[in-house]
């Protein structure tokens, strides 16, 4: 179900030049309830003159399209479409098409063999301004990116969290599960255990007890309980 947040369904442009999956994704997707897809086409060029006639919230897409490449398209949305995402549902699992494809704009990269009840979930959570990656990758994604603070993590002494992670930490203190955190964050729940995990490893703490303790320590937040939950909720 949608967010009761959201006043309207969610308008998906989707674009794939296999006819007998696009056509049945469409049929599912409208299914959901919360979905409507204003439009299906099969070319890069396509992509491009209906995301500019249909104005949609998301574009599913996929990368290898026929005419306009996939990415070129993304990258032109991005520039010109801030209010229409784009995501990649693929069957690539190779990490350079999913470094290219984020580097494009994408917000989202998903493989095909996404069970519907996720895909249903992450385009809600996508229209909302999530980013999601599908399974083992996310945790691939999140290393690469983790790697650019690595040697400049410490700085003085101090740990170096990214703003997300800090957000993280804060609720962490708060009593917020996984769960609570993504609904809060607008992330998937699976995104925010790799956080956690690379959170862990920054601090070299072992347990979100020991972060919470540690948010309170450094005056991230002034007491464990104060946002979501109570201590020792899972």
């Amino acid at each position: 179900m949608l967010d009761s947040r959201m006043n309207s369904k969610i308008k998906v442009l989707l674009a794939d030049d296999n006819e007998l999956f696009r056509e049945g994704l469409a049929r599912l997707l409208e299914e959901s309830g919360g979905i409507t897809v204003v439009s299906k086409c099969d070319s890069g060029d396509e992509v491009l003159s209906r995301a500019k006639s249909y104005r949609p919230d998301l574009v599913l897409t996929k990368i290898g399209l026929p005419g306009c490449e996939g990415m070129e398209a993304t990258k032109w949305i991005t520039e010109h479409m801030p209010r229409t995402k784009v995501v990649v549902l693929t069957d690539s699992e190779n990490e350079q098409d999913m470094f290219a494809a984020i580097k494009a704009g994408a917000k989202g990269y998903l493989l095909k063999n996404t069970a519907l009840e996720d895909l249903v979930r992450s385009i809600e959570l996508l229209a909302r301004g999530g980013l999601i990656v599908s399974g083992h990758l996310a945790e691939r994604l999140l290393d690469e990116f983790s790697s650019l603070y690595g040697r400049n993590s410490k700085i003085d002494g101090e740990i170096k969290l990214t703003e997300r992670e800090r957000e993280i930490v804060e609720l962490v203190a708060g009593g917020a599960t996984n769960k609570e955190i993504g609904e809060t964050l607008f992330i998937a729940e699976n995104t925010v255990k790799v956080h956690m995990k690379n959170i862990l490893e920054k601090l070299q703490l072992r347990n979100k007890q020991q972060v919470a303790a540690y948010a309170v320590d450094r005056g991230l937040i002034s007491e464990i309980g104060s946002y979501v939950g109570e201590p020792g909720s899972t």
